[in-house]
């Protein structure tokens, strides 16, 4: 291997791994446009490894079918094993080892298309060098000129890492809502109503689209719900909910007191097997948890201990307490 191409994959390890500062994020700008033959070399490293990566992003996240029957094959529990998995479960807030769900890397031309199905993730390098880590069943489309930065988040949730230009902004369009970055980290969810807007480094100017209500910034730590249709933007002070709800990128699911309605919807996002609360009484449990996010059986099964309710696992649902019609039980 070259020593050109010994640097491109220094750099790219350097690049997927998020850990890049300012300073060393400008010295890889200045490697990068100091030799067309870097600028090759780094596509190579990219297209391997998004190779390899495309090898095992699946397995991952195939659940194991053949595992969970035998496991579940007339289980039953005790109350001494229910208390076990309390003191378990709530003892996951201070972290448990946790399998990363594996992205794909790769580099991506001026205007491109980035798709991800139900439980895949891809991380993509724009031409500008600026990253997008796409979440499962989002898909995102990017148009980058001589002028602008336009990226449109059709449906999902991404996070954008942006390369710093200041003569080029960086624009992130959700429906109407608007989210406008020089050289920053932020996140962007959208929703049938609007967008949420999660800053992780340096600041963010969001706003509507139909000029109905006025532009906010902000810094890091600062989250914003952009309703669409001008409706009053609200932004809040919350860097640790930010930290739990983009915990996706490195393959996690956190909750800290969310709903058991609310860990199921998460859970939901990525899982092929969908979890089903029965009985609807049970939904406004709150719980204390940290998961791989391909773990949905292994959550459901804390949950069914903690809460002392049955739990039914079949082919493609896992069904967490009784149906109310069948006599609930809590």
């Amino acid at each position: 291997m070259s020593t050109i191409d010994q640097e491109a994959v220094r750099w790219l390890v350097r690049n997927s791994g998020n850990a890049m500062g300012s300073a060393e994020r400008e010295a890889f700008d200045a490697w990068f446009a100091a030799d067309i033959r870097h600028k090759g070399a780094y596509a190579r490293a990219a297209a391997i490894q998004n190779a390899l990566s495309r090898a095992t992003v699946q397995e991952s996240l195939r659940p194991r079918r053949e595992q969970l029957e035998i496991e579940w094959a007339g289980a039953s529990w005790n109350q001494a094993s229910s208390r076990r998995a309390f003191l378990r479960f709530g003892a996951m807030a201070a972290g448990v080892a946790v399998i990363a769900t594996a992205s794909v890397f790769s580099m991506l031309p001026d205007d491109a298309q980035v798709v991800t199905a139900k439980g895949e993730f891809r991380k993509v390098q724009l031409a500008d060098h600026s990253v997008a880590t796409v979440n499962s069943g989002s898909g995102i489309e990017v148009s980058l000129t001589r002028s602008a930065r336009d990226i449109t988040l059709r449906r999902g949730e991404a996070w954008f890492d942006v390369a710093r230009d200041k003569s080029k902004p960086f624009t992130v369009a959700a429906g109407d809502v608007r989210a406008r970055a020089v050289g920053t980290a932020f996140g962007v969810r959208r929703f049938a109503n609007g967008a949420e807007v999660m800053v992780t480094e340096g600041s963010v100017e969001v706003w509507s689209s139909d000029g109905a209500a006025r532009k906010y910034l902000l810094a890091a730590g600062d989250s914003a719900f952009v309703p669409s249709g001008g409706a009053k933007i609200t932004v809040k002070r919350q860097p640790e909910e930010i930290e739990r709800k983009l915990a996706w990128r490195e393959g996690k699911v956190i909750f800290v007191n969310q709903t058991l309605d609310e860990a199921v919807a998460d859970f939901n996002r990525y899982s092929l097997r969908k979890i089903v609360v029965m009985d609807p009484r049970l939904g406004s449990k709150t719980l204390v948890g940290q998961y791989p996010i391909d773990a949905p059986e292994v959550f459901a099964k804390d949950v069914s201990l903690f809460l002392e309710v049955p739990l039914v696992i079949t082919a493609d649902r896992i069904m967490i307490g009784e149906d109310r019609r069948a006599g609930a039980r809590i």
